[in-house]
């Protein structure tokens, strides 16, 4: 038991070791990147709830 333990930590490890980061530069981008999306869909999200309730207004 405490082998495999072991050999799934050493396994792990070298996976970890695989793995390429982003720099500043790419992590930046995306970060502008999510940021407008955000923006974006929450101005859709705001408008679309305002005409509704002026919608549902009217037809009350």
């Amino acid at each position: 038991m405490l082998e495999k333990i072991k050999q799934f930590c050493n396994e792990v490890i070298a996976e970890v070791k695989k793995v390429t980061w982003a720099n500043k530069k790419e992590l930046v981008g995306a970060t502008v990147v999510v940021i407008i999306a955000v923006l974006l869909t929450t101005i859709f999200i705001g408008f679309v709830d305002f005409i509704l309730s002026k919608v549902l207004g009217f037809l009350m």
